[in-house]
C-alpha cells in the first residue's frame, strides 16, 4: 500500500513538474499583483504546488483511503432536520482544514492562496483516488467560493483594482467556506426538471428590498446541507418570458443569522454509491434569497458554474480509474492460475494496458482543458478590466480570448463525457479482473463501480454532452463549409504524404473525425432536401437554411451524437498526446499505443454513423407524423 499518492503516480508527477504551463498560468494569476506579495519565481510558486500536493497526497493515503469503506458504510440521514455525516467523514473533513487547501484557488486579495485551478483540480484527483464521496464534498468549498468569485467581477458592487478583483458582495461567504467552515451547494434539480431545466417550477418573488422569496422543491442536491446555496427559480411570468428565459439565480443562506431555518431539508437520498456525500432533497417556503446579477440571466449564470464543474468531474473520474487500475494490477501481479501470475495472461494484460492508457489519456485532456479554461477565464478578466491602451493590441488580444474559449469549449464537454463514461467501464473492468472476490465488499471494486454510476449522469449527462458537442460541430460545418472541406482534405492527405508515423496515425484519427461529421452532416442534408422538392426553386434556400424543424432535420445528428463524440474524444487526447510526445520523446510509446487502439475504437463508431439507424429514424418519423395527425 502507497504512502503518498502523489509521489507513487509518475504520469501525474509529469504534468505537474514538467508538462504544465506554469510560466502562463503564475503569469495571469499574479498579473497586477503587489511585487512583495507574489511569487519571486514561477520556480518558486510551482514548487509550492507541488509542495501541498506532496503533503495532500500524503493525507489522502493515511486519513482517507483506508477509512473510504467506514465512510460508505456509515452514509448519511436526516435527524431534527439536519444532516448527520459519517463521523469518519467529519473526521477526514477536519484533517483537510488544518490542511488549508480550500483557499487554494481564491484570489490572494480574498483570503486564498492564488494559485492557478490546475493545481486544485489535481489535488481534487488525490481525494477521488482515495474515495470519491471526500472528493464530491471537497469541490462544495472552492468550487461554490470561485463561482460566487466569477459572478462577482460582474457586480458592479465589487472593487477591482489593476484587473484584480479586491472585494465583492460575497466576501463573508467566500471566506466562511474557504476557512472550511462550511460550504455550498448547486440546486437546480426538480422532480420534473432534471435535464430540462425549462421546466423549473420554483418560484422566486421580489419583496421590493432587495430580498426575494423561493417557494417550490429541490431534489438530488448534493452537499445540499450547505450554508450557501445558489438557486435556480422562476422569477418571471411563464407567459411572458417562458422556458429559460425566465429563471433568475438567487443566493440563499440556509440558516438565518439568529440560527433558525431558511431552508429546510426534508430527507437524504439513500444511493447506490457515493455514501460519504449528502444528497438532499430541499423544500424552500417563503426562503429569502439575493438576485445574482440580472433577472432572466439565471440560466446563463448557471452553465459557468457548471462548466468549472464538469471539468472537475474529469479529475474525480481520473482519481477514480487510477484506484481501480491500481487495484485491478496489484491483484493480478499476485493472483497465480495456470502456473503463472494473470497479469502474465494475454487477455487479462490486455485488460490492464488498455486501463493504463486510458489512464494516461484522460489525465492528458483533463490537464490541456484545466488550463485552456483557465487561461480563457484569465484573459477575458483582462480584456474587460485591464485592457491594452494600443488599439492593436487590444484586438490581438481579443482574437486570443475568442479562439481559447472556443478551444476550451470544444475540449469541456469531452472531458466530461470520456472521464465519466470510462469511470464505469474501467471499474467494471477492474471487478471482472478481480473476479469472484471483485464482487465482494472485501475489495474494493465494488464499491468503485457503484462510486462510478452517478458520474455520467450528474452536471449534465453524457447524452447532454453528446448533444451539445453535435450542436457546437454542426454550427462550425454550416457556418464555414469551405473551411471544413479544406480541413478533411488535409487530414486525408496528410494521412499517406506524413513521414513520422506518429503524424501520420493522428491525421488518420483525424480522417475518420472528418468522415463522421460529413456522413452526419449529408444525412441531415438528404434529410432536409426531400422536404424542398415540392416547394418552388425559388423557395429552396429559404427553407434550406431558416425553416429548420429540430425534432425531424437534426434526427440523423442526434442518433449518432454519441457515437460522434466518442471519435472527438479520442481525436483530441490523441492531439494532444502527441503534442507532448514530439516535446518529451519518453512520451512517444504510450501516444502510439494509445492511437493503434484508438484507431479500431473510430472506425468501429464511424462504421456506425454510416451504416445504422435509418430504419429507427424512419419508425420514428411514422410515431411523430401520427402524433401530429392525431393532435390536429
Amino acid at each position: 500500500m502507497s504512502d503518498n499518492f502523489y509521489t507513487d503516480n509518475s504520469d501525474l508527477k509529469f504534468w505537474i513538474e514538467q508538462a504544465v504551463d506554469w510560466d502562463m498560468l503564475v503569469e495571469l494569476a499574479e498579473r497586477g499583483a503587489p511585487a512583495d506579495e507574489r511569487p519571486a519565481s514561477v520556480r518558486e510558486a510551482r514548487d509550492t504546488f507541488e509542495d501541498v500536493l506532496k503533503e495532500l497526497g500524503k493525507f489522502v493515503a493515511k486519513n482517507i483511503d483506508p477509512v473510504a469503506r467506514q465512510i460508505d458504510t456509515e452514509g448519511t440521514r436526516v435527524e431534527n432536520g439536519e444532516v448527520v455525516m459519517s463521523p469518519a467523514f467529519e473526521k477526514v473533513f477536519k484533517g483537510m482544514k488544518k490542511l488549508g487547501l480550500y483557499g487554494l484557488p481564491v484570489p490572494r486579495e480574498l483570503g486564498g492562496v492564488n494559485a492557478p485551478a490546475v493545481a486544485y483540480l489535481a489535488g481534487s484527483e488525490l481525494i477521488a483516488r482515495g474515495d470519491t464521496s471526500c472528493m464530491t464534498h471537497f469541490g462544495f468549498h472552492a468550487g461554490i467560493a470561485l463561482s460566487l468569485i466569477t459572478y462577482a467581477l460582474r457586480d458592479p458592487r465589487s472593487v477591482i483594482k489593476n484587473g484584480r478583483l479586491i472585494s465583492t458582495p460575497y466576501d463573508e461567504a467566500i471566506a466562511d467556506m474557504i476557512s472550511g467552515n462550511t460550504w455550498g451547494c448547486m440546486v437546480l434539480t426538480e422532480p420534473n426538471a432534471g435535464s430540462d431545466l425549462a421546466q423549473i417550477k420554483t418560484t422566486a418573488v421580489d419583496q421590493g428590498d432587495g430580498t426575494w422569496k423561493l417557494n417550490g422543491e429541490k431534489i438530488f442536491i448534493t452537499s445540499g446541507n450547505g450554508q450557501y446555496q445558489l438557486v435556480l427559480a422562476r422569477s418571471e411570468d411563464p407567459n411572458t418570458a417562458p422556458g429559460l428565459k425566465g429563471l433568475s439565480l438567487y443566493l440563499c443562506n440556509r440558516k438565518n443569522k439568529d440560527g433558525s431555518t431558511n431552508v429546510r431539508i426534508a430527507k437524504v437520498e439513500h444511493k447506490i454509491g457515493h455514501h460519504g456525500s449528502p444528497t438532499c432533497v430541499l423544500v424552500y417556503e417563503d426562503s429569502v434569497g439575493e438576485l445574482i446579477g440580472r433577472r432572466g440571466d439565471g440560466f446563463e449564470q448557471m452553465l459557468l458554474l457548471m462548466n468549472f464543474a464538469r471539468v472537475a468531474v474529469g479529475f474525480e473520474s481520473l482519481g477514480l480509474i487510477e484506484a481501480a487500475y491500481r487495484t485491478a494490477k496489484e491483484f493480478a501481479e499476485g493472483r497465480v492460475t495456470m502456473g503463472k501470475s494473470i497479469d502474465r495472461h494475454e487477455m487479462i494484460a490486455d485488460f490492464l494496458e488498455d486501463m493504463h492508457l486510458t489512464i494516461i489519456g484522460l489525465r492528458a485532456i483533463c490537464f490541456e482543458t484545466a488550463q485552456k479554461v483557465e487561461r480563457a477565464n484569465r484573459l477575458e478578466q483582462i480584456l474587460k478590466f485591464d485592457p491594452p491602451t494600443d488599439e492593436h493590441e487590444k484586438a490581438e488580444l481579443e482574437r486570443k480570448v475568442s479562439r481559447v474559449k472556443r478551444q476550451a469549449r470544444d475540449l469541456t464537454p469531452l472531458v466530461k463525457y470520456y472521464g465519466s463514461e470510462k469511470s464505469v467501464e474501467m471499474s467494471r473492468l477492474s471487478m471482472q479482473i478481480l473476479g469472484g472476490v471483485g464482487y465482494t465488499q472485501e475489495y474494493a471494486p465494488e464499491k468503485l463501480l457503484r462510486d462510478a454510476l452517478v458520474l455520467p449522469i450528474w452536471e449534465g449527462t453524457s447524452q447532454i454532452q453528446s448533444l451539445m458537442v453535435l450542436k457546437d460541430q454542426l454550427m462550425q460545418g454550416l457556418r464555414d463549409p469551405r473551411r471544413f472541406i479544406v480541413k478533411m482534405a488535409r487530414a486525408n492527405w496528410k494521412r499517406v504524404a506524413e513521414q513520422d508515423p506518429l503524424e501520420k496515425q493522428l491525421s488518420r484519427l483525424f480522417s475518420y473525425k472528418y468522415k463522421a461529421l460529413q456522413t452526419i452532416l449529408v444525412k441531415i442534408a438528404k434529410n432536409k432536401l426531400k422536404h424542398t422538392y415540392d416547394l418552388p426553386i425559388g423557395a429552396w434556400t429559404d427553407a434550406l437554411f431558416t425553416q429548420w424543424d429540430p425534432k425531424l432535420d437534426f434526427a440523423p445528428g442526434m442518433l449518432h451524437a454519441e457515437r460522434l463524440t466518442k471519435i472527438l474524444a479520442e481525436v483530441a487526447i490523441a492531439r494532444i498526446l502527441v503534442k507532448y510526445a514530439v516535446k518529451f520523446p519518453d512520451r512517444r510509446k504510450d501516444a502510439e499505443k494509445f492511437m493503434s487502439r484508438a484507431d479500431l475504437r473510430c472506425r468501429h463508431w464511424l462504421a456506425e454513423i454510416e451504416e445504422h439507424g435509418d430504419d429507427l429514424l424512419a419508425t420514428l418519423a411514422e410515431k411523430n407524423a401520427a402524433d401530429v395527425k392525431s393532435a390536429a
